[in-house]
């Protein structure tokens, strides 16, 4: 197979054309960085941080000893509840990553711990039981992906009443296939 040369013209402005890009890039990078490289909005509970830099390591990315800094073991067992405080101190001590539960940048409104983006009973169930985070009916082991154990207490006994036998562990993720949610 021959292939024709290229016309003489293309190697200069493919040059000034990649010359220019890196020269946006390191202006955009000195007066605006975190403007030009955020994958997206923080989270409306990280909003106020100002500078990529207290929570990622240059050329490395986030740093669980960043998150550390501002949810120190103190800070935990102060104004979390116990179940959460548990949990989090156990994380800590054993130095694993604040990136397996918990993510950034999807935007203003998101939940940033990855399993509350996977709550198998949806909002619905908070509406339905006005409990306000699922430590309110399910007690959750300190080992990283244990399953939470239902708890046996006024919400949990009232919702498994309700169901007529429908509404026992188990059987509660699947509540749209009976229920409209409204």
């Amino acid at each position: 197979m021959h292939y024709l040369p290229l016309p003489r013209t293309v190697v200069p402005a493919v040059t000034m054309a990649t010359g220019v890009l890196i020269i946006w890039l390191g202006w955009g990078s000195m007066r605006d960085p975190e403007t030009l490289w955020a994958p997206g909005d923080l989270s409306r509970y990280h909003a106020d941080i100002a500078h990529c830099t207290s929570c990622h390591e240059p050329f490395h990315g986030p740093a669980t000893t960043k998150c550390i800094l501002c949810h120190s073991e103190a800070r935990l067992a102060e104004r979390a509840m116990p179940a959460t405080a548990s949990l989090h101190l156990d994380i800590i001590r054993q130095q694993k990553t604040c990136l397996a539960c918990h993510t950034e940048h999807r935007g203003a409104l998101s939940r940033i711990t990855s399993s509350a983006m996977r709550n198998p009973h949806g909002e619905f169930v908070f509406l339905m039981t006005g409990a306000k985070s699922c430590a309110a009916c399910h007690e959750f082991e300190a080992a990283f992906g244990a399953r939470p154990t239902v708890l046996d207490n006024e919400i949990v006994r009232h919702v498994m009443a309700k169901g007529n036998g429908a509404h026992r562990p188990g059987y509660v993720a699947h509540c749209l296939q009976c229920h409209t949610g409204r």
